[in-house]
């Protein structure tokens, strides 16, 4: 099961790597044994060093990284010492969760700016809902930006780029069900659900990005017809 998520991992960042251009242009070459031209070579190191440099960048709440059982420790070890939402940076009273819930980092995710951040954001009004908690301010919060703070994250956060108050709050509760005692086990399967969804979704990305792409490439296919189909249908009803 881990070793499938990694793999859909690295399929994720092969995808974001490669521009429409290099792919129509890789489309065009016909397979041989001729050498390839010094641009060949040039076009495949450029895009060789940015899919290298999209792997290191992606999140993947430590998975993957090694060795896992030393970045697993420091995981629980860092988590063990998040006892209230102080340590997670919320002191203020409870404000509203608000409408908007953090995206997907698959999904836009990645580039969204924390509600905090967003126009119009003002803690002096009333009705000012509840700030989430960002990832480098985690880090500086836990004094720790390794694989095993990337662990803890994504069991807060999941899928998302921001992890919410509410969401925390009940983890929190849940990691210490008798109040005292951090329940490892149970840190450890939020660990799991959290990867878990953030795989997903970007599985849900490359599947979806596949289907248009063969879309594109091959717009004969049943798929492609029956989606034009469902378009049609929506446009004539408009």
């Amino acid at each position: 099961m881990l070793q499938r998520h990694r793999f859909k991992f690295l399929s994720i960042a092969a995808l974001l790597s490669c521009k429409v251009g290099v792919v129509s242009s890789f489309l065009g070459q016909k397979t041989g044994t001729k050498a390839p031209t010094k641009s060949e070579v040039k076009r495949i190191k450029e895009k060789s060093n940015a899919e290298n440099n999209i792997l290191e960048t992606t999140f993947t709440g430590g998975w993957g990284a090694k060795p896992e059982a030393e970045i697993e420790a420091g995981a629980i070890k860092i988590a063990s010492r998040i006892r209230t939402l102080k340590d997670l940076g919320w002191k203020k009273p409870e404000r509203r969760a608000g409408n908007i819930r953090p995206r997907h980092r698959a999904f836009g995710g990645s580039g969204e700016k924390p509600v905090q951040l967003k126009a119009n954001y003002d803690e002096s009004k009333e009705m000012c809902v509840e700030k989430w908690l960002t990832q480098d301010e985690f880090y500086t919060l836990v004094k720790d930006s390794s694989p095993a703070a990337d662990t803890v994250y994504v069991a807060l956060a999941k899928g998302a780029s921001y992890a919410e108050r509410d969401v925390c709050e009940k983890l929190l509760l849940a990691w210490r069900p008798n109040g005292k005692t951090f329940d490892e086990a149970r840190f450890m399967a939020s660990v799991k659900s959290g990867r878990t969804e953030l795989a997903a979704g970007w599985a849900l990305f490359l599947s979806l990005n596949g289907f248009f792409a063969s879309s594109i490439v091959f717009p004969t296919n049943p798929l492609a017809k029956g989606l034009e189909q469902v378009i049609a249908q929506i446009q004539a009803s408009i």
